[in-house]
């Protein structure tokens, strides 16, 4: 912490630059020169006790600092920081499914899970259509999508059997399981991150597969259902095999799913090494490895996976 150091951040500050000061775990003389240029305090929360936490956020709250907590792993940390006054939380407390006895999944979603089972076994377009039909929030959601001016279309489209041509069937599937993330049921929490969470991972692999096999596209659209599929437990705080059990899926995508095994299962585990730099660092280099990609090669496809992602939420 020296004077070079806290003279250079407060020109930044000025030119307009803001700050967050990472991994604090107390207000400390060595760091107080920062505080007036710094916005944002990131508490890490993983190796602190629930005393000494809320010691840390009256200190940092009466200085008047945005607090996030870091690390957050647990509903019962998220639950415990949100009642602490946090304004903002970092970590994937939301990715782990909290089983829940006896819950039973939305009608929507049952007839999302229907929907994906008549395309995986190739039915016709009219059996599709006739059951997005008895769906009015899909059907109304489905029109919207192909009259948003991304699509391509020249004339507005207000017949299903219209906007399911246009769509065609892979991006059916892939629209289907993306929707499964936006139920209206009030009880499923965390909507929004497992959502941009799911639609990154599938974003991402997809992205890999296409880089490691360019010759063969079913298996980019392959990678694209194993990331978007690989947080439903999470969702419905349902076991993934019973999950499963709903849907028709290849052998392979539902080896991924339960066992990571396979050339998407080590897809789905780069994802989650990403995801967890600190805990996995050290296996995402042997599986790079294994899969022939660089870190040089791997970053611009996170970058456009997060672009991805983030850009679905104003359509959803």
């Amino acid at each position: 912490m020296t004077p070079e150091l806290v003279r250079r951040v407060a020109e930044l500050a000025d030119a307009g630059y803001r700050f967050a000061l990472d991994d604090v775990i107390t207000l400390s003389e060595y760091i107080k020169p920062l505080l007036p240029f710094v916005e944002i305090i990131k508490i890490d929360t993983s190796v602190m006790t629930c005393a000494d936490l809320a010691m840390l956020v009256r200190q940092f709250k009466q200085a008047h600092k945005v607090l996030l907590a870091d690390k957050v792993e647990t509903i019962e940390q998220f639950q415990n920081c949100l009642e602490l006054g946090f304004d903002y939380y970092q970590g994937y407390y939301f990715a782990k499914p909290a089983l829940l006895s006896g819950k039973k999944l939305a009608t929507s979603q049952l007839a999302i899970m229907e929907l994906m089972t008549l395309i995986a076994r190739d039915a016709d377009t009219i059996e599709i259509e006739q059951r997005i039909k008895k769906e009015v929030s899909l059907c109304l959601s489905l029109l919207r999508l192909v009259n948003t001016p991304g699509m391509g279309v020249t004339k507005s489209i207000h017949s299903l059997s219209e906007a399911l041509m246009v769509l065609g069937r892979c991006q059916l599937q892939r629209w289907l399981q993306i929707q499964i993330y936006v139920g209206p049921d009030p009880q499923i929490q965390f909507g929004s991150p497992l959502l941009l969470l799911a639609a990154t991972r599938g974003k991402l692999l997809e992205l890999v597969a296409r880089k490691l096999q360019p010759a063969n596209r079913s298996m980019a659209d392959i990678a694209f259902t194993v990331g978007i599929l690989s947080l439903l437990d999470a969702l419905f705080g349902q076991h993934m095999e019973r999950i499963l059990r709903q849907i028709v899926l290849s052998e392979e995508i539902t080896e991924a799913l339960l066992y990571r095994t396979g050339f998407y299962g080590d897809l789905l585990k780069l994802a989650e090494y990403l995801e967890k730099p600190g805990e996995t660092g050290r296996l995402l280099m042997p599986l790079l490895a294994r899969l022939g990609l660089s870190i040089e090669e791997l970053y611009p496809f996170q970058l456009e996976a997060f672009e991805w992602s983030n850009s679905l939420l104003p359509n959803l």
